[in-house]
């Protein structure tokens, strides 16, 4: 019987469209995950999703086009097997629309734990010599009520203009390619986790959701 294949989700945070974060997104994807065959990837893009993400907490008239978008990025996160967080530093915090992303991936916005006892990496992202912030920040408190896995490992990207013109070669010594190496590590670290965390996460989720709210 053929195994399925690991479902690993790259998150570009930024709510702003062509983003740097969503450019970063492709090129991690590209050099890290396409050319693996057990697995497969995909990239939640949040300036897709303005209706949903934009509205958390009012009361809209026309509450359509939230539940689709609702319906859509709930789909991708309970899909996945591991995910990778891609946030850029905006004045030293995280974009509002990641806020409202992991507000839905509690367990009574959510209808269960989508991200529950999945492994997750943190890369934070700046056009300069910022992007340490969202890494802090989303380990600091992120996980009590997604019940998500954060690895040890992450990846801060500064200057990531530069760095998505440089050529994929994680194996030299020179700052850009130790930075890839780290990006490389980080990713084949996920899968890892990813696999090792699959069979038992059934299991893991129904333990959690006796205290979904991590008290």
């Amino acid at each position: 019987m053929r195994e399925s294949k690991l479902n690993i989700l790259l998150v570009n945070a930024s709510q702003r469209n062509q983003a740097n974060s969503a450019l970063l997104a492709r090129y991690i994807q590209k050099h890290t995950l396409l050319d693996k065959d057990n697995i497969t990837s995909s990239i939640l893009d949040l300036s897709d999703y303005s209706a949903l993400l934009g509205h958390y907490g009012f009361d809209d008239e026309d509450k359509s086009q939230v539940e689709i978008e609702k319906q859509q990025v709930l789909a991708k996160l309970y899909q996945c097997d591991a995910v990778v967080f891609i946030t850029p530093e905006w004045g030293g915090m995280i974009p509002p629309a990641l806020v409202n992303l992991l507000l839905l991936t509690a367990n009574g916005s959510a209808g269960g734990l989508p991200l529950g006892h999945k492994p997750a990496m943190a890369i934070g992202v700046s056009t300069s010599a910022g992007g340490s912030n969202p890494v802090t920040l989303l380990k600091a408190y992120s996980a009590k009520n997604s019940h998500l896995v954060w690895l040890p490992l992450h990846a801060i990207i500064h200057n990531v203009e530069d760095f998505l013109q440089c050529p994929w070669t994680p194996n030299e010594q020179d700052r850009l390619s130790q930075l890839q190496s780290r990006v490389n590590i980080g990713i084949e670290s996920l899968v890892i986790y990813a696999e090792q965390l699959k069979p038992v996460r059934e299991s893991l989720v129904a333990l959690s959701k006796t205290h979904p709210f991590g008290q």
